[in-house]
């Protein structure tokens, strides 16, 4: 064992910190994977230091907002998105009936303008896509680069059909790098047992209940996730807690949830805003009101506001439909419209588009954040999603207490299907 910066660290975490300060051509790439609890972040803010101190220039990012912020948060380092970091623009045009990308938007920083880093840290790379991966190799052109994350998780979401199913660019760094496993469970998370279940799940067994891990077993998950809502003394308004479900579809998708989860904590009839849809979601009307949580699903650089971070509606204006979002460290005004200058001229874009009710959010949506309590809900009708991975990550986000919600044959198929891809 050794010790730096007041932690401990045992024999594999100190070759992942070698290994990660080594910066030779021969030793351009590590990654480093570790269930929760086993001192990823540690270890992250550690190579961080190092490096800085040997004067190397080093930026650390993540792929969602929501991962940043959280590296800020536990860390104190400038993480941003790698969509930041790379300096992607507005997205481009989209199909109206499915919401997909036409155009491919390239980032600024790619092989002729590459990043003026020397090594480049990137936590929760088990989220990131081929695309993303491949535009941030390119624009890396001879720096470091260091790779974080937890390959039990669920893999990336490919927009391209033929990669789904397929090992995830991290998978595949940590076979083709020898990557460092981190196999020693060192956080028990303010004496919680939280990670000590994940490991259980991992090897296919089902935790006991007791007041850190609860569930129903019932065909009515919504009628228990009422029952739980409104008696279970835990506010689910609160972004510092979460109700997951693996798909935004079926009966317990996060659209039918989020419709009920509403009339129980904003049941008021008046102050209603009715928030403007994307041509494929028109569809799905969605209506806010001041308390409401929210998540915002896109980057959005001329607002400041990024994909997956949530919170909490306030100083909403019925009269002209606009509003602003307290998202913890800051308040967020949505204005109706936005200018900016796009490759055909001034260009514009309503942002209010961009957000959605998240008193329930995907397991996807939910990964690489952590919340106090998690109530995971899964059912039948959700089968096509039900995985170890996805089980695994969705009760992994809570830092001190799970319930779980299920019907016995989804349990089963939760704790032992493997991943098959996802279709969101």
């Amino acid at each position: 064992m050794a010790e730096a910066d007041s932690i401990v660290f045992d024999d594999t975490q100190i070759e992942a910190i070698n290994r990660c300060c080594d910066i030779s051509p021969t030793n351009r790439i590590v990654p480093i994977t570790g269930q929760a609890g086993t001192g990823k972040t540690s270890l992250l803010r550690a190579v961080y230091s190092a490096l800085v101190q040997a004067g190397y220039r080093v930026a650390v990012c993540a792929p969602t907002g929501k991962a940043a912020k959280r590296i800020r948060e536990l860390t104190e380092l400038p993480a941003v998105t790698i969509h930041r970091l790379l300096e992607y623009p507005h997205p481009g045009e989209r199909d109206p009936e499915t919401g997909k990308a036409l155009v491919t938007t390239d980032p600024k920083r790619d092989r002729r303008n590459p990043l003026e880093y020397d090594v480049v840290l990137a936590d929760e790379y088990a989220m990131v896509s081929l695309e993303v991966h491949r535009n941030l190799m390119d624009a890396l052109q001879k720096g470091c680069f260091r790779l974080f994350g937890d390959v039990n998780q669920l893999p990336p979401i490919e927009r391209d059909r033929r990669r789904q199913g397929k090992p995830s660019p991290f998978k595949r760094a940590l076979e083709l790098f020898n990557g460092v496993v981190l196999t020693t469970i060192h956080r028990q998370s303010e004496g919680s047992g939280i990670v000590e279940y994940g490991a259980m799940i991992l090897r296919g067994r089902i935790p006991r209940r007791n007041d850190e891990w609860s569930m129903d077993i019932t065909n009515r998950p919504v009628d228990a996730l009422r029952a739980h809502v409104l008696t279970g003394g835990i506010d689910f308004a609160l972004p510092s807690n979460q109700i997951i479900t693996p798909t935004r579809k079926t009966w317990i998708g996060t659209a039918k949830l989020n419709a009920m989860l509403q009339t129980i904590y904003r049941p008021e009839s008046d102050g209603w805003i009715k928030v403007p849809r994307h041509p494929w979601a028109a569809d799905k009307s969605t209506f806010i009101r001041n308390g409401d949580k929210i998540i915002w699903t896109e980057n959005d650089y001329n607002l400041e506001i990024f994909n997956g971070e949530t919170g909490v509606v306030c100083d909403a204006d019925e009269e002209y439909d606009t509003f602003s979002i307290d998202v913890g460290d800051r308040v967020v005004e949505v204005p109706p419209i936005v200018f900016y200058e796009g490759p055909h001229g001034q260009q514009s874009y309503d942002p209010r588009k961009s957000v959605d009710l998240a008193y329930a959010i995907t397991t996807h949506k939910a990964q690489g954040s952590e919340y106090d309590a998690v109530v995971y809900i899964v059912n039948k009708s959700t089968s096509f999603m039900q995985s170890r991975n996805n089980f695994y990550t969705g009760c992994m986000r809570a830092r001190s207490r799970v319930h779980v919600i299920t019907d016995q044959r989804s349990l089963s198929l939760s704790v032992w299907k493997t991943y098959q891809g996802a279709r969101m």
